[in-house]
């Protein structure tokens, strides 16, 4: 059976981990196995992103790019990959998509999303990528009730971070762009019906 990538990206509050979770165990019910993975990883170098980003000190937004893309090879060689060829469907919490849309947002770099996504042509293509989309008062209000927040979360940034994702999700056919802001059951059914194609095959 033919192995399957599925990508959620969205803002920050749509309520990604809660839907690979879900998606998951539904996966799972067809008998399929699945493997969970996310962006930074838990890894030394995806350790030393969430670190810097909540605790400092600041990174460079090219050191913050160079961090991102290391992280991301090790994790394409060490666990994308051998899922894939041996028939898993891979479910991961963000990946390339979301390194272009936040870096696209540090002005600084100069660089546009699809720079940074030419960056990666080494990088194996996900068969779907569902985009968690809603307001940015929505998502940062929901990340303030959970008492989460780091460096990533600001309001501007995040305002240009959801339009690089939308601007993606326009021209890279993969795109699947669903409503976040619904009840979690609700965003589940959407995010069922946007994959369902690429999973209820028969071997």
């Amino acid at each position: 059976m033919q192995g399957r990538f599925v990508v959620f990206e969205g803002p920050d509050g749509a309520g990604k981990s809660s839907q690979v979770e879900q998606l998951a165990q539904r996966v799972r019910a067809l008998g399929r196995e699945v493997v969970l993975l996310v962006e930074p990883t838990h890894g030394p170098i995806g350790s030393e992103i969430r670190s810097r980003a909540q605790h400092g000190p600041p990174m460079t937004a090219q050191e913050e790019l160079e961090l991102f893309v290391s992280d991301r090879r090790v994790n394409v060689r060490d666990a994308i990959l051998p899922a894939l060829e041996r028939g898993a469907v891979v479910i991961q919490d963000r990946y390339f998509y979301s390194t272009a849309a936040y870096q696209a947002a540090r002005d600084e770099l100069g660089l546009s999303p699809q720079a940074v996504i030419e960056l990666h042509a080494w990088a194996p293509r996900p068969d779907r990528v569902v985009l968690l989309d809603l307001p940015v008062e929505v998502g940062l209000a929901r990340v303030a009730r959970r008492g989460a927040g780091d460096a990533f979360e600001h309001e501007d940034r995040q305002r240009k971070v959801r339009a690089h994702f939308l601007a993606m999700a326009e021209t890279e056919p993969v795109f699947r762009v669903i409503d976040a802001t619904p009840a979690p059951a609700e965003v589940a059914e959407a995010v069922w019906d946007a994959v369902r194609e690429l999973l209820e095959e028969t071997p």
